[in-house]
């Protein structure tokens, strides 16, 4: 088990803390979460050939969060210096229509440390959303759009229409260029399975040409068995050893439980509720703390990190170079891997991959 963190002591001195730091690379679990998800509303309307989605929604309570408890959270918060708020969890975040107010409602009261995203399939992605989106003061959409062949992306994501959706992709860029708006950055982003790996030159052509960066996901088996059934793999799956959601990250439920992580999708490990505890108390608690505790210990045993697999290679993406050396070079769009991680740095950082 990656020990890239450990649980500071109230009796700790500050030079212990520092050698920890700076000889062996590790960082203290912060007192407030880096950044924290918010599940507006539960469900998503995919069906992804990589997401245990469609096999768990069946058995779960399903709802949408109250507007008081989304300001309740969002006003705790902002008094941290959180890097990011993502209104999204698990479900489609476009299918509740209050979204682009409730991201409006954290631009209004955030810092400028603090940026806001979420992750859609741009199944709801209308021209009036797309409006609303641009008016929230959103910072980061990332549209999640595997393959660029329709016959790769239907496979991959179930039962959604690739004409459709591509249409109105290029219709919310064409809305934002209209606009001039800056904002939201956005960012095409997939999972590296076998379906699309065939592809991926032809994605980066087509949204590079658009200006739009490409980022490809490293395939996780999400610690479910379904996903690991479709064997959709690349490269081998390897145990998930060095993952810092539980300790730079929360997870809060539309009925205001706090999750593990972004994959507990049948809700497995509960560690409070933030409708009548605060964010921070939750984060601190017990539940919480031994969780962390037996993590770094490499006790996991019969838990959710347990099952937790993912492909052997890191994230990578395509950025689109309008340069005049490049247009010489015939590499108008070159993709930038993203660099080796350093044991220095506390977010999981991707490795080179060469395609093609």
């Amino acid at each position: 088990m990656a020990k890239r963190y450990f649980l500071p002591s109230e009796d700790e001195g500050t030079i212990p803390m520092l050698a920890r730091r700076w000889i062996h690379g590790e960082r203290p679990v912060p007192p407030f979460p880096k950044t924290v998800q918010i599940q507006t509303m539960s469900g998503c309307n995919a069906r992804c050939q990589f997401c245990p989605n469609g096999h768990t929604t069946n058995r779960l309570s399903m709802g949408s969060m109250s507007e008081d408890l989304f300001r309740k959270i969002v006003n705790e918060v902002v008094k941290h210096p959180v890097r990011r708020i993502s209104p999204y969890l698990m479900n489609e975040p476009l299918a509740d229509s209050r979204l682009p107010d409730l991201i409006h409602y954290i631009t209004e009261r955030k810092g400028r440390e603090t940026s806001t995203s979420i992750s859609t399939n741009a199944t709801y992605l209308t021209s009036d959303m797309g409006q609303r989106l641009i008016e929230s003061g959103l910072d980061s959409l990332m549209i999640s759009f595997h393959g660029i062949r329709k016959e790769t992306y239907e496979t991959s994501m179930g039962n959604l229409d690739w004409e459709t959706h591509l249409n109105q992709v290029n219709e919310f860029i064409e809305l934002q260029r209209r606009k001039k708006a800056k904002k939201p950055a956005v960012t095409v982003t997939m999972v590296h399975t076998a379906t699309l790996d065939q592809e991926l030159g032809e994605i980066r052509d087509y949204w590079n040409s658009r200006g739009v960066v490409v980022r490809i996901h490293t395939l996780e088996n999400r610690s479910h068995a379904w996903v690991d059934g479709k064997a959709i793999n690349v490269k081998p799956m390897k145990p998930y050893t060095n993952c810092d959601r539980l300790m730079g990250q929360a997870y809060l439920l539309w009925n205001g439980d706090v999750v593990l992580c972004c994959v507990d999708w049948e809700r497995t490990t509960i560690l409070g509720n933030v409708t009548n505890q605060s964010v921070e108390s939750v984060w601190r608690g017990e539940a919480y703390t031994a969780y962390r505790r037996n993590y770094l210990a490499g006790n996991i045993g019969g838990t959710l990190c347990e099952g937790c697999k993912v492909q052997d290679e890191g994230d990578f993406k395509f950025k689109p170079s309008w340069s005049m050396q490049g247009l010489i070079k015939g590499e108008l769009y070159p993709y930038k891997p993203l660099p080796p991680p350093s044991t220095m740095q506390t977010k999981k950082k991707s490795l080179p991959v060469r395609v093609g």
